[in-house]
């Protein structure tokens, strides 16, 4: 009898949820490689007794023929859920959306909506207690809206990273007009709301970057990535290119308010960031970063909260573009 009820929950766990659906074959191969050797009169009979207690479907529109569940079926877990991995799914729901195709979270909100059903079920002594109405996750400056990328489009890029695939597109960059590429995808970056494809271009080792909106057109090839050797995604991030480099690293010296240097205290811009009180309720700020476009939008938002005094260049050119923008409010 335990062996019988181990190869049904096995067979349980290799039917996938509609539309996929498992061939009898398939299962008894699958149940073989997991050392349960069944006929196909046995499991025959397994899977319509099975499926008058679970919401299991028989697929006969076409050959060969193949079960699944169906795709609104609750989600059998043993053990059960728990609130902390609750948490974690309703998290994911969330905030991956943008990062994920539309197919992979299809396959994953019967899991969403237990969840949520875990979190609404938490006992309290009054009050609401989903932690869904409880928690949010925020972003600094005005709330833009995410690019629409096309469908078809994230579903072949998404291919092509998981099976190390070659990739042929067409790409509308910022200038007019479309160009064609084919390129080797090395990973994706979801920044602000921006999906980036790091990539390199044809037979050329540099490193680009697409965004996922700009691609008009996507298609799989037959044919491997040919990665730059030595490339590495997390290199490539902490190389600061992705806010933009300048002029690589420099020794950053800034005079900053109280105000703003409180906050920077809290949260660094380097390891060996160093403060030190300046006169008229001023602080001193030294680190070692990238010159970033992004670090010079960065500190324009502090206003005449900020006075860059090194790299010289910097300076300058921050002069520049104070100087250029104050003549806007003559």
């Amino acid at each position: 009898m335990s062996d019988t009820l181990m190869r049904q929950w096995q067979m349980l766990r290799l039917i996938p949820r509609h539309p996929s659906k498992v061939s009898t074959t398939q299962i008894i191969h699958s149940l073989a490689d997991a050392g349960f050797e069944v006929t196909h009169r046995t499991l025959q009979r397994d899977l319509v007794k099975l499926s008058e207690i679970f919401p299991l479907l028989r697929d006969e529109r076409s050959k060969p023929f193949g079960w699944s569940w169906r795709s609104g079926a609750a989600v059998m877990d043993i053990p059960g859920m728990d609130s902390h991995t609750a948490l974690a799914y309703w998290l994911a729901d969330q905030h991956l959306k943008p990062l994920l195709p539309k197919t992979t979270l299809n396959k994953l909100q019967a899991h969403f909506n237990a969840a949520t059903d875990v979190l609404n079920k938490i006992p309290t002594d009054k009050g609401t207690p989903a932690w869904r109405n409880k928690v949010r996750v925020l972003h600094r400056g005005p709330n833009l809206k995410a690019p629409v990328i096309d469908e078809d489009v994230q579903n072949e890029v998404y291919d092509a990273l998981l099976r190390n695939r070659k990739l042929s597109m067409t790409y509308h960059p910022r200038d007019n007009g479309e160009k064609e590429y084919e390129l080797n995808p090395l990973g994706l970056v979801l920044k602000d709301g921006i999906s980036y494809l790091v990539c390199s271009i044809w037979d050329y080792t540099d490193i680009r970057l697409l965004t996922l909106h700009r691609i008009q057109e996507a298609k799989v090839l037959d044919a491997p990535t040919d990665a730059p050797k030595g490339f590495d995604l997390d290199e490539y991030i902490a190389s600061g290119e992705l806010d933009f480099v300048i002029s690589g690293s420099i020794k950053f010296k800034a005079i900053f308010s109280k105000e703003a240097a409180f906050y920077l205290a809290e949260r660094p811009l380097s390891d060996d960031q160093c403060m030190v009180d300046d006169a008229d309720d001023k602080v001193m700020l030294t680190a070692s970063i990238h010159d970033t476009s992004e670090l010079r939008w960065w500190l324009l938002s502090f206003a005449d909260q900020v006075e860059v005094l090194e790299p010289q260049d910097m300076r300058s050119d921050m002069k520049n573009i104070i100087q250029s923008a104050a003549k806007f409010y003559d």
